[in-house]
């Protein structure tokens, strides 16, 4: 992933859920490491500026970062097509029922569901909870390409990556030849 493409953020704007979950960009930054667009002050005001949910982009830092491990864990549960832990679930099940939804029935007779003015923290915990455990679940991924690692929706069942261009790397990725891995003997056990 470019510096460029970093700063834009392409990926945030669509889904207040994954918005806070893809703030951290795996093996991006320097030796590989984890790129978290939350810690740095230009990256978390252009977050920010493009949130879908400006309620959660106005929530104090620590708040988000926060709701962002709760909201990664599940997702990760989820993506990993495995329980949510517990405490996870515990947690996600006390902020949202801060968040209730009213059910009404529309003009045209269908049943309808509208979210009630609760607190931000609370409406996307309900969100990350639908997306974990709902209809969506079967469609919830986590790119593999290199410096990714981002959450997304899947639109095909083969679908591996995130977007044209992470499925560019990755596959030019599989093309690189790999360096040779050291193997270190056993250490003597007497």
């Amino acid at each position: 992933m470019t510096i460029r493409t970093l700063h834009a953020m392409p990926w945030i704007g669509e889904d207040p859920v994954l918005d806070l979950a893809n703030t951290v960009v795996h093996g991006a930054g320097p030796e590989r490491g984890d790129i978290d667009l939350l810690s740095d002050p230009q990256l978390l005001a252009s977050w920010r500026d493009r949130a879908a949910d400006r309620r959660l982009a106005g929530l104090p830092l620590a708040d988000l970062v926060a709701l962002r491990d709760l909201v990664r864990y599940a997702l990760d549960a989820a993506a990993e097509e495995k329980p949510l832990p517990d405490s996870v679930r515990t947690r996600l099940n006390a902020l949202a029922a801060a968040a209730p939804v009213i059910f009404l029935v529309d003009a045209d007779g269908r049943l309808a569901q509208r979210e009630t003015d609760g607190p931000a923290d609370a409406a996307v915990a309900r969100q990350a909870l639908t997306l974990a455990a709902g209809p969506d679940q079967a469609r919830l991924r986590r790119c593999n390409a290199p410096s990714c690692g981002m959450f997304f929706l899947a639109r095909r069942r083969d679908q591996a990556w995130c977007s044209l261009g992470c499925g560019n790397r990755a596959r030019s990725a599989r093309r690189q030849p790999q360096p040779p891995r050291t193997v270190k003997p056993p250490r003597d056990r007497r």
